[in-house]
């Protein structure tokens, strides 16, 4: 049987200008409040806000805190430094809050409701991909192939995965944005990517923590959260195909990450060859979703609404063009930031043992 996709580099038509002119998706919520929240978390200016505001706080803060380390130093080595230049690290100076067991309760409920909620997230996109591409596999191929007399009903197994995932991917009408899955509509891209953009705003409070336990937060962290939010966005905004990358690689990476942050709380000793393995799969999963966003931009699917095999592109609009274009530039930078985190963090430290 002929493959129902096609792979080659994404149309000139898409990586036009962007018009930014894609309507905005129906909200997936029968609840006015939440409806209001989706409307106005669609707005270009809302993460784009939120982001500046964060990134240029967290960026003021540092000094602030920068300041107190400065000061404990000093009365612990009983010096009049007005600098810490020369010092290797500055000791931690943590606000009274920071002290406090309703403060260390806070962080550990924290830290287990994002574990939680990104393995809920995980096991829900994944599970609706693979639902949708049994419909396709079950119901939609056959159909379609019917309707054109290139049905073979003697193999109904005939057909690829590879061809059911691709089109569960970049199907419009019956893809994972759709609600094609009459019982499984609340678990489609755009009901999970929406909450996932959303959680993306509340990650910020990681920074919080971090800046009230007297430390400053890096740009590593600041980066990666304001553009997290932007990525979100425009994936969800535009519907872009290539955003199932982003909640399931980080949903997945998350669940990890915050549960060691869990067992961190809990005093609960990790060793160290965990949290290297889960640097090297935060490096790894902004080089492989990468690679994966720019591949699914050359997609090709088979029209199963044709009366023809005609094939459309995975990557219709400008405006999702544009969403890959800010997801891999994010990428880029990123993927250095934790590279020299990981060469910093482990491989000189190990070099010094």
């Amino acid at each position: 049987m002929a493959s129902l996709i096609k792979f080659g580099l994404p149309p000139k038509s898409v990586l036009k200008l962007p018009p930014m002119d894609t309507p905005v998706p129906e909200a997936p919520f029968t609840s006015s409040l939440l409806q209001d929240v989706f409307y106005w978390s669609m707005k270009a200016s809302t993460p784009i806000t939120i982001a500046i505001i964060y990134f240029t706080s967290v960026h003021l803060m540092n000094s602030v805190v920068r300041r107190r380390q400065l000061a404990k130093y000093n009365a612990e080595h009983k010096t009049n430094l007005k600098s810490a230049e020369g010092i290797k690290r500055l000791p931690a100076a943590p606000y009274a809050i920071a002290n406090t067991k309703a403060f260390k309760v806070f962080v550990f409920l924290h830290n287990l409701f994002l574990c939680v909620y990104s393995v809920w997230t995980f096991i829900a996109m994944t599970g609706y991909i693979g639902k949708n591409m049994q419909l396709f596999k079950q119901d939609i191929f056959p159909e379609f192939l019917t309707r054109l007399s290139l049905f073979d009903a003697a193999e109904p197994t005939g057909f690829k995965k590879v061809d059911s995932f691709w089109h569960t991917i970049c199907d419009a009408k019956n893809g994972v944005f759709s609600n094609v899955l009459k019982n499984d509509n609340r678990n489609n891209l755009l009901f999970l990517g929406w909450w996932f953009y959303l959680s993306k705003f509340y990650e910020v409070i990681d920074t919080a923590i971090i800046l009230l336990k007297g430390r400053p937060s890096s740009l590593l962290q600041s980066y990666h959260h304001s553009g997290a939010m932007m990525c979100m966005w425009s994936g969800v905004r535009f519907m872009a195909p290539a955003i199932w990358i982003f909640v399931v690689f980080n949903s997945f990476i998350h669940s990890l990450m915050y549960f060691y942050f869990t067992l961190s709380c809990l005093k609960i000793r990790v060793p160290m060859f965990f949290k290297r393995i889960l640097t090297s799969l935060q490096i790894t999963q902004f080089v492989v979703g990468g690679s994966l966003a720019v591949i699914n931009a050359g997609v090709r699917i088979a029209d199963t609404t044709a009366k023809n095999v005609d094939f459309v592109n995975c990557f219709q609009t400008p405006d999702q063009a544009l969403s890959l274009f800010i997801n891999v530039g994010y990428l880029a930078p990123l993927t250095a930031l934790f590279g020299a985190f990981y060469v910093e963090s482990y491989l000189k430290k190990q070099k010094k043992a």
